[in-house]
């Protein structure tokens, strides 16, 4: 069984902070995403935030007032969705770059307080089994 020193605990602690620190940086760049789509004949252009919400919605020009309303919508709803696919990409790499083996980007992150907890369990976890020598 390996023995770990308080040091050592202390040092795997202030990893485990870094490495909470550097996914919360990522999550905050990750909110900040944008991604904008435009159509093939450049008519529009819709742009979504880091969650796929619409947040701006151009039409260039005055060709889209000849399309039909069914035509337009469905135009306007492929663009949106090639805006969304668009940064959920964006997302998924930057999560990927740097993060720890194992994270589920879909599950979000664990709180301070969680990875502390988590952290405290395992100390104790350590020392208990060290004191049982």
């Amino acid at each position: 069984m390996m023995q770990f020193t308080g040091d050592d605990i202390e040092q795997m602690m202030t990893e485990v902070r870094q490495t909470h620190a550097d996914l919360a940086a990522r999550a905050a760049d990750i909110d900040a995403l944008t991604a904008t789509a435009t159509s093939k004949d450049r008519v529009l252009s819709a742009t979504v935030d880091a969650r796929g919400v619409l947040t701006d919605l151009r039409m260039t020009g005055q060709s889209w007032r000849e399309l039909a309303p069914k035509e337009l919508c469905a135009k306007i709803v492929a663009v949106v969705a090639q805006a969304q696919r668009e940064v959920q990409e964006r997302g998924r790499l930057l999560l990927a770059e740097g993060g720890p083996d194992g994270l589920d980007p879909a599950a979000g992150l664990p709180t301070a307080d969680e990875m502390t907890a988590m952290m405290q369990t395992m100390v104790d976890q350590l020392q208990g089994g060290r004191h049982e020598r």
